[in-house]
């Protein structure tokens, strides 16, 4: 069998391994249980990968987004390794000629989206192959201190079980003292080997600019850059918005977010150069590993200290200094947590959407629809007159719980039910009509159009018809206005798949003790952002390092702080040009020149031994 290193220069092209890799593929090797904690873009994923391909057997990848899971798949194809996955968006028939290429194709890796851990059909099948490995990647999502926490996830020890306990590689890029026992206990994992690298990045520069004129300072940021820039807003709209500014100020940007549609062609351009600069949501930058990143800005607080040191740590991974830097205003904390409880939803909110999902889809309790559902999100709430932010939480709190799976659709969907049936369709098929011809071809493609509405795909229908989107779109108005068809909704930008049957208590009960948990997580999570954004003291990288739990690391020296933090001769000359304006208190020396108290009194105490000051109760006086 090839060695690690010819199967890493062979299938990577790489001729040596990041630090940490190799010592987990050797741990993973000898049948051992690892947690690893590497940080972004330290190649967590060719770990499981290519200890895949020195064992027999399927490396069984669990892993939480598919749109990651069908990335890393095709890039696998490409290599020449056999891979596929199995997730909430196949159908029963998918799933099973899967199952069955698992068994019969000598795949070597399989990445299962976590509600599917659930399914009889998929532990059945697996628990009959040969797995080799299973891979829990991005394993902070089984923890309910984490600041992803999946509750599908914890269904994976039961899994362990029922696939004959192979060895466990769990992974992630971020993970507190407390999230690390916690993955562990709840994996129920035995003798598990920690690997983790350092969270220190020596070459990057942390910063926190305050400032109440956020884009002259973001101007003036992009104009001096060099590389490739990723920018962090919160909203589509915001990215839009920001887009439109700088090119107002001279500068080319792209905007990218979940409802892009040309999303290769935007990684493309930026990735060669040919547009550097990226304004993005956080849908930005999974999966991507680009070396020459020189500098992340968030101009909107980010949600958590995980999810910041993941998107900060896509700067300058070819290990050349690059910049990290939070843009932020006084009122920023302020809105962010405003914002935050203001789309929070509430228990009865949960309950009332849930209940008007099954009835705007006429689900029956107990039955689960086979077929993926598709709707305009906001025909949906006008419908049920829902607010749209916090029924949006909810929809992503169903996709957590791992009850439905919900996408964004990025074609053109009616839902469309013909009103004729049986003798009275045909005559009307039979007419040389455009209409007649569009039936005629809806009737083919959707069987069951006569009994129920169907989600129409309108671009495969413009295909077929021959007949333009927008020509289509009058023609199913005149079915309407002819009593032909029933349209219920115009555009669908919503897809639904319904993971588990219609039980309202099972369900809700899961969803609303989640919501309870994920309050108080996030309650934490935005305090330790607010002492990020607001610390005038601590290096911004110990920081980081102590939320991490790692310690005994010195003073970055060009973070924010410690290049605000000035040397002790310039301390005391900026407390001398104070006091020559009048008495002051090392309290107020303190707040004045944003510096720590006690390295305030340090520089006094050796002032007075010096005579230049006196003082006189709590105030300093300047001895002339």
């Amino acid at each position: 069998m090839s060695s690690a290193r010819e199967h890493l220069q062979k299938h990577w092209g790489w001729s040596d391994f990041r630090p940490g890799q190799k010592e987990v593929i050797d741990a993973s090797l000898s049948r051992k249980n690892t947690l690893v904690v590497l940080p972004t873009g330290g190649g967590k994923s060719l770990c499981f990968q290519l200890t895949a391909l020195l064992q027999d057997g399927i490396c069984v990848v669990v892993s939480p987004l598919v749109a990651l899971m069908i990335d890393q798949v095709s890039a696998l194809k490409s290599k020449n390794i056999r891979a596929m996955s199995i997730h909430g968006s196949m159908g029963e028939n998918d799933l099973v000629e899967a199952l069955d290429q698992c068994a019969f194709g000598n795949i070597k890796l399989l990445y299962l989206s976590p509600e599917r851990l659930r399914n009889p059909i998929v532990c059945e099948r697996l628990k009959t192959l040969p797995i080799s490995l299973l891979a829990v990647d991005e394993a902070h999502c089984i923890s309910q201190w984490g600041h992803d926490f999946r509750p599908a996830y914890r269904q994976i020890a039961q899994f362990h079980n029922i696939i004959n306990k192979p060895p466990v590689m769990a992974l992630t890029a971020t993970a507190t003292p407390k999230v690390k026992a916690d993955i562990i206990a709840s994996l129920e994992l035995e003798d598990t080997q920690l690997i983790q690298t350092s969270f220190f990045r020596p070459n990057l520069s942390y910063q926190v600019i305050r400032t109440e004129n956020k884009l002259g300072t973001i101007r003036s940021m992009l104009k001096n850059s060099s590389g490739n820039t990723i920018l962090y807003l919160r909203t589509r709209r915001h990215c839009e918005t920001l887009v439109e500014q700088l090119r107002m100020e001279g500068i080319h940007a792209r905007y990218f977010h979940g409802g892009s549609s040309n999303k290769t062609e935007l990684i493309e351009d930026w990735q060669s150069g040919r547009e550097p600069i990226m304004v993005a949501t956080s849908a930005f930058g999974m999966g991507i590993d680009q070396a020459n990143v020189r500098q992340v800005i968030h101009a909107a607080l980010p949600e958590s200290i995980e999810s910041y040191y993941q998107e900060a740590g896509r700067a300058g991974r070819d290990e050349q200094p690059a910049k990290a830097t939070i843009v932020t205003s006084a009122r920023d904390m302020q809105v962010v947590s405003s914002q935050f409880m203001d789309s929070f939803p509430r228990a009865d909110l949960v309950r009332q959407v849930y209940a008007k999902l099954c009835a705007y889809f006429q689900i029956a309790y107990g039955e689960t629809p086979l077929e993926p559902l598709d709707m305009s999100f906001e025909s949906f709430v006008d419908t049920y007159n829902f607010p749209s932010k916090k029924t949006y939480e909810v929809f992503r709190l169903f996709d957590r719980i791992g009850c439905i799976r919900w996408s964004n659709l990025v074609v053109e969907r009616f839902r469309l039910q013909v009103l004729y049936k049986g003798k009275d369709l045909r005559n009307l098929i039979r007419k040389d009509s455009p209409l007649s011809t569009i039936l005629n071809i809806l009737v083919r493609l959707y069987p069951n159009i006569t009994e129920t509405a169907q989600s129409v795909d309108g671009s495969q229908l413009s295909k077929r018809t021959g007949v333009g989107l927008d020509q289509l779109k009058v023609h199913f108005a005149a079915l309407e206005k002819n009593g032909y068809a029933a349209i219920s909704s115009w555009n669908c930008d919503t897809r639904l798949f319904f993971l588990e049957p219609r039980e309202d208590d099972h369900i809700l009960t899961r969803a609303i003790t989640h919501l309870d948990q994920s309050l108080e997580t996030r309650k934490v999570q935005l305090k330790a952002v607010q002492d990020y954004v607001e610390n005038h003291k601590q290096c911004m990288q110990a920081l980081l390092l102590d939320y991490f739990g790692e310690t005994g690391k010195t003073a970055c020296e060009h973070c924010s702080t410690c290049q605000s933090t000035p040397n002790p001769a310039q301390l005391q000359s900026s407390i001398m040009a104070i006091l020559q304006k009048k008495p002051a208190s090392a309290k107020n020396l303190s707040k004045l020149l944003v510096t720590e108290e006690k390295t305030i009194i340090a520089s006094l105490m050796e002032m007075l031994n010096e005579e230049r000051i006196f003082q006189k109760d709590l105030l300093f006086y300047i001895n002339k």
